[in-house]
């Protein structure tokens, strides 16, 4: 979300709470991690398991 000297404001994909984090305790996500959620909700959508 947001990002200051010593401090990372992070939230929820999906929304939800706010939280901070010391950036040297935080990582990106990789590519494949990042991907496999939507990956999913779209095979599922494509199911018919959510609308």
């Amino acid at each position: 979300m947001e990002r200051t000297p010593g401090q990372v404001y992070l939230r929820p994909k999906d929304g939800g709470r706010e939280w901070t984090a010391r950036p040297e305790h935080i990582e990106l996500a990789r590519a494949g991690e990042a991907l496999s959620p939507q990956v999913a909700e779209a095979n599922a959508r494509s199911r018919g398991e959510i609308l």
